[in-house]
């Protein structure tokens, strides 16, 4: 049964938009050089990369441990991992946007305008790879959690937020899969005994194999003006944890043409927090 399963890297740099946009469609992600630093640079980089899919792009969130528009506050540890000795602890890899629902964005952007001290490094992993290995293993154990993964809704919904429920890994229109990972992710609340019980150990190990790849990920500093550019379907991004409270990044979320059931409606914000319910 696969438990460690290596599918982090580094994702490549270059300054060059066009060439950012076919790292992505290859690998999920990457990185662009020389991004800039203010709000409009920011939401310029979306429609630089991914302009040629009619991006809805809404206002940069700036994302600062000491503003009021922290981060959202998903860091996650194993039972049996030891508390963080760090003021802003370990962030796992997860999925952007899931206070959307499935009306989440496809492409993300995070723009750095200053690194920590120390500390604070990011890292990506692909979730295309962990399939990959699942769906190649001949462990019973582990053709089981590819069925799951594939075929059986799970509750996905933020409390308060826009509903999901639906498998881990969803087709798209567009011939994209869409591949999630969150804290929210639980079992169908449908489901009863057994059922239930079944679906409680498998979203248990799904969460527990994206923690590892996490934890196994290389890790990377962005430097300011760099932004990392993320195809939000395949790839969890995250980072280590850092004691510099000035570490400061724009958030960019993004809805293309690509994005599965569509845009959401009414006014759209890099920010789950103000994500509506509906």
């Amino acid at each position: 049964m696969l438990t460690d399963i290596h599918a982090g890297f580094i994702p490549q740099r270059t300054a060059d938009p066009a060439e950012a946009f076919a790292l992505v469609r290859a690998h999920g992600a990457a990185i662009l050089t020389g991004a800039g630093a203010s709000s409009d640079d920011a939401r310029n980089v979306a429609y630089r990369v991914v302009g040629s899919l009619d991006p809805v792009v809404p206002d940069p969130a700036p994302i600062k441990e000491r503003s009021d528009n922290r981060d959202r506050r998903y860091y996650d540890l194993m039972p049996g991992a030891s508390e963080s000795t760090t003021a802003v602890p370990f962030q796992s890899g997860h999925t952007d946007g899931f206070a959307y629902g499935d009306r989440l964005p496809d492409f993300i952007f995070l723009l750095c305008l200053r690194a920590a001290s120390a500390g604070g490094e990011s890292l990506a992993v692909d979730t295309y790879r962990i399939l990959e290995e699942i769906a190649n293993s001949s462990d019973p154990e582990d053709r089981e959690l590819y069925e799951f993964l594939t075929t059986e809704p799970v509750e996905q919904t933020e409390p308060g937020f826009q509903n999901a429920l639906a498998p881990v890994v969803v087709p798209t229109p567009s011939g994209r899969r869409l591949v999630r990972w969150t804290l929210v992710q639980r079992a169908d609340p449908a489901l009863t005994g057994a059922a239930l019980e079944r679906q409680e150990r498998l979203v248990a190990r799904w969460r527990t194999i994206a923690y590892r790849a996490s934890v196994l990920a290389p890790k990377f500093v962005l430097q300011p003006g760099e932004a990392m550019c993320l195809d939000n379907y395949r790839m969890l991004h995250g980072r280590t944890g850092f004691d510099d409270l000035e570490r400061t990044l724009y958030r960019i979320w993004a809805w293309t043409r690509e994005a599965y059931l569509g845009a959401p409606e009414g006014m759209l914000f890099s920010d789950s927090r103000y994500a509506v319910a509906k």
